[in-house]
């Protein structure tokens, strides 16, 4: 049976975490326009502080009503107090990487040089929002639940295939025992069978979704496993079978978007995994 949202929506979010942790709670039960407000939210934080209700449901491609009726499922009183708290996010940030990306596109070049230039400061731009916006007790638990596995299993599929193969390589070079999971052959769905309550599942994947990543991690999850997931949204259908969820964004150059901050956060991963199974072998 579906939940009455405006029932669910008794406490106003006073910061952009628990505005996200809201979304996340609601999204099961919220109509398709309203879940298209919430994806568009969360993928432009930006355009939401700094738009306007017409020029966001432009973009959103909602009526304007509807981003109102939105801000209102989440317990604002309306458009503008929800917009306070993306306002909020933008405090204390440079805007030199964004200011630098944008003069680089207006110049209309596609020079080899110019293309790199793109990347490095959309780069750049990702890595300063990561520093920021890291979920620091998600980390946490996601590192003490990989060190303490006793074999962690990776899988990731298409873009996010680069991230789990480097993970399984650098924590092989420090003994740790890791399983790189492949779609090879069509048996990936029945490995699930060899994943005890004793490991641990990494899972990276990213809009648009692999099903049969999520389809593993569900059943995976439904075994007792530890799923630690890797994506770009708290609206991933990852984050809703998963221990702890690490959210990280990176910037795009047109249609592209490189892996240098997903590849930042999951060396740092590596490392303090390495670190933590050390010392507590010493010990």
């Amino acid at each position: 049976m579906t939940q009455n949202l405006d029932a669910l929506s008794t406490d106003t979010p006073t910061d952009y975490e628990s505005l996200k942790a809201r979304i996340g709670v609601l999204s099961d039960n919220m109509p398709k326009r309203l879940l298209q407000c919430a994806k568009y939210a969360l993928a432009n934080p930006d355009r939401i502080a700094l738009g306007t209700t017409a020029e966001i449901a432009s973009a959103a491609g909602v009526q304007p009503s509807t981003l109102v009726r939105f801000a209102q499922t989440l317990g604002f009183d309306g458009f503008s107090q929800m917009q306070q708290i993306f306002q909020g996010q933008l405090v204390g940030r440079s805007n030199e990487y964004t200011e630098r990306l944008n003069k680089i596109h207006e110049s209309g070049t596609n020079t080899p040089a110019s293309i790199l230039g793109n990347f490095i400061a959309s780069s750049k731009q990702s890595l300063d929002e990561l520093l920021m916006q890291v979920d620091t007790i998600a980390l946490d638990k996601t590192i003490e639940a990989l060190a303490t596995a006793e074999t962690i299993h990776l899988l990731g599929l298409r873009r996010a295939f680069p991230v789990v193969s480097y993970l399984h390589y650098t924590l092989g070079k420090m003994r740790v025992r890791t399983n790189l999971l492949e779609f090879t052959g069509g048996i990936l769905e029945e490995r699930v069978q060899f994943i005890n309550e004793n490991d641990a599942l990494f899972v990276a994947t990213f809009s648009p979704y692999s099903p049969e990543v999520v389809e593993f991690a569900s059943k995976a999850f439904g075994r007792g496993v530890k799923v630690l997931s890797l994506t770009d949204s708290v609206l991933s259908p990852i984050a809703r079978v998963s221990s702890t969820v690490l959210e990280v964004h990176e910037a795009e150059h047109g249609a592209f978007r490189s892996l240098s901050t997903t590849m930042c956060l999951a060396t740092s991963l590596a490392v303090a995994v390495g670190d933590a199974r050390k010392w507590t072998s010493l010990s």
